[in-house]
């Protein structure tokens, strides 16, 4: 099943994350296909999956509009395609993220709410996969749990056969954040859950917030800042005086 970006963007996405953090919608933007990298995936959760989540990642100095990007969810006893999501209309700040969840509550800095939970396969004997691609050719990828015989497109050199947890909060992540050497056995590894924000290696839920202040408020506490400075100086001058 594919879903068209287009017809979620009014009612899916979360617009506290939109300014600031990863996608941008107004000015210039510069596409450079291979800046943007599958950064950490959490297919997993205890009980329920019901925070699972995909983050993507610009390494470019420049942002990336994502017309005729897709992210597809590949069934490793198959090799077919079972999920599939248009970015096109999208783009991603500088050095930035963008999250895409199955629901905004339950995870830190979720830019969109594509699906509901369950919506990423958990691997098993023959794995799953995960991949992006442009038009029809794939820019990035990781195959997870087990490397079966109809995930040779996905693996992107040795094969990567770690797992998410579902009895210990963690996902998994590129080590250092955003590295990308094409071996993803050395590229990703266990990491705490940083949804939105640079990976931590370890375990257990390192979510911080990146919302940005809004605007009003913003230009309040300028304000503010503004009559303190200008009474500090007043009190500064008239002490002199005195």
């Amino acid at each position: 099943m594919e879903f068209k970006m287009e017809s979620i963007l009014k009612s899916k996405i979360n617009p506290a994350y939109l300014v600031g953090t990863s996608m941008i919608w107004f000015g210039t933007t510069i596409t450079a296909h291979a800046a943007v990298i599958i950064n950490e995936v959490d297919y997993d959760q205890a009980g329920s999956d019901t925070a699972e989540f995909i983050e993507l990642y610009n390494s470019d100095l420049n942002s990336v509009t994502l017309d005729g990007y897709t992210l597809q969810l590949v069934n490793g006893s198959s090799g077919s395609v079972y999920d599939s999501f248009d970015l096109s209309g999208l783009s991603i700040d500088a050095n930035s993220y963008l999250v895409l969840c199955d629901d905004t509550q339950a995870v830190a800095n979720c830019n969109i709410d594509v699906a509901s939970g369950g919506w990423i396969q958990n691997g098993g004997s023959e794995g799953d996969a995960i991949a992006l691609l442009f038009g029809d050719t794939i820019v990035d990828s990781i195959a997870y749990e087990e490397i079966g015989t109809n995930l040779g497109p996905y693996g992107e050199g040795s094969s990567f056969t770690e797992a998410d947890s579902n009895s210990i909060t963690m996902s998994i992540a590129r080590l250092p954040n955003g590295l990308d050497t094409n071996i993803n056995s050395s590229d990703f590894g266990s990491a705490c859950i940083t949804p939105g924000s640079a990976n931590i290696s370890g375990t257990g839920n390192c979510s911080i917030s990146v919302n940005p202040v809004p605007v009003p408020a913003a230009i309040w506490l300028f304000g503010s800042g503004m009559v303190g400075l200008i009474g500090m100086s007043i009190r500064k001058q008239s002490s002199l005086a005195g």
